[in-house]
């Protein structure tokens, strides 16, 4: 691409000539692959299921590949969820997404939030507790060593 500027201090004329760069993409990962497909396969239905067995309604269910949370609500009330879940034991499974359907209701951690989370999913803080035990940077395809997704207790991250 070729501009054409006026320098109106020098009263010059100059010429600026700029390559158009191609987007960077992540380089593929088989294993994220793998895992983002069997993501795509196991996930949606389970929250299909949660969601009906306890009278939630949600827009859109999307499938991430986060670093930093094992899911999310927003206010469109669209659920995204990491592909890593796969990677974790279904009951932790299940509590994330139980979590982010009561952000339907609750988009906070509020007293009332945490009220609807221990009614439909009953000793949700010691699940909260077992999930802190797993770090998403480490869960297998995610580019740590494989089976090292655990990390000592005490170090969270959220959810």
């Amino acid at each position: 691409m070729t501009r054409l500027f006026f320098n109106p201090l020098t009263g010059a004329l100059f010429t600026l000539i700029a390559r158009r760069r191609k987007p960077r993409k992540a380089p593929v990962n088989a294993r994220v692959e793998a895992m983002r497909a069997q993501a795509k396969a196991q996930l949606p239905p389970r929250l299909a299921e949660l969601a009906a067995q306890h009278g939630f309604t949600y827009n859109r269910v999307f499938i991430k590949n986060n670093v930093s949370n094992w899911g999310s609500c927003s206010s469109r009330k669209n659920i995204n969820l990491n592909l890593r879940l796969v990677a974790l034991p279904e009951e932790l499974r299940d509590y994330v997404i139980l979590h982010e359907l009561c952000h339907l209701r609750h988009l906070n951690h509020g007293p009332e939030f945490h009220a609807l989370l221990e009614q439909i999913c009953p000793g949700h803080r010691a699940l909260a507790r077992a999930l802190r035990t797993y770090r998403i940077d480490k869960i297998p395809g995610s580019g740590g060593p494989a089976g090292a997704g655990h990390k000592p207790s005490g170090a969270g991250s959220s959810i």
